[in-house]
């Protein structure tokens, strides 16, 4: 059978959209902090830090951190990367008692991004890591701002009772505890919220919770989270396109689910 040189060319054609639309782009130091920065917020009440988005259900939108961040009594607001502030009641925080973390809900008609899971167990000695979050007003930087400093995993902390475990070169300050860790795909694979110290003084390594102790908590069961988790083998996260309504492809339960949309650190 012959082909007209017309049909041939189109056929061809979407041969080759088909391949690039298949290519998986790496994504940029640029674009890993574009994508931390929307799935960051500011917390501030009684302690200030920092927070990652990894959840929605309709208008509520559900925040890790630590614990040690809002372990005090008070009120407590979230700031999303367009400003906007939300408050958080004191009944909608809730703790995971697995690790140093908690879990703080807010209602926003807006749209959100939220993060994507990836698999802290993949995570080596070597690895590029980004830590996403905003610090206390510093000298030449007075208001707070949501800063992505890029370093690597230089070990392991294996005998930690409240999961730190993931040993990290970063660059980090007081008010980025709870920010996410993020890999070289802007997938989420830790929780910030400890410098290592000695003498009282920091030394320069800071230390997160790996994902995979939430992903594990007895939390994800109580609130019934679908956890949208993207493997390593999976097309990186876009930091252009908005993860709201990805797939969920974990739930608590380990089965398959629909789309969802005191220390010094």
């Amino acid at each position: 059978m012959r082909l007209n040189r017309g049909l041939t060319t189109a056929i061809i054609g979407v041969a080759i959209a088909f391949t690039q639309a298949e290519i998986a782009r790496p994504l940029t130091a640029q674009d890993v902090t574009n994508l931390a920065k929307d799935i960051t917020v500011l917390i501030s009440g009684p302690k200030l830090g920092s927070g990652v988005i990894i959840y929605r259900k309709g208008k509520t939108y559900s925040v890790l951190t630590n614990w040690h961040v809002v372990d005090e009594s008070g009120t407590y607001t979230v700031q999303t990367r367009d400003q906007t502030q939300y408050q958080v009641q004191p009944t909608s925080i809730t703790r995971v008692p697995e690790a140093d973390l908690a879990i703080l809900q807010f209602n926003s008609d807006k749209a959100h991004n939220v993060a994507i899971f990836g698999n802290s167990d993949a995570t080596r000695e070597g690895t590029n890591v980004y830590v996403s979050g905003a610090p206390e007003p510093l000298n030449g930087i007075e208001s707070r701002t949501v800063l992505v400093p890029m370093g690597q995993i230089i070990g392991t902390n294996s005998q930690d009772k409240e999961g730190y475990t993931l040993i990290y070169s970063n660059t980090t300050y007081r008010g980025m505890s709870g920010g996410p860790v993020l890999d070289d795909n802007g997938r989420l694979i830790g929780i910030h919220g400890r410098g290592a110290r000695s003498g009282g003084e920091k030394v320069g390594f800071n230390l997160g919770i790996p994902i995979k102790i939430f992903i594990n908590s007895q939390a994800v069961n109580t609130l019934k989270f679908s956890i949208p988790i993207s493997q390593p083998k999976d097309r990186p996260a876009s930091a252009n396109v908005p993860t709201i309504g990805r797939p969920s492809v974990i739930n608590g339960s380990g089965g398959a689910a629909g789309s969802c949309p005191g220390r010094i650190c």
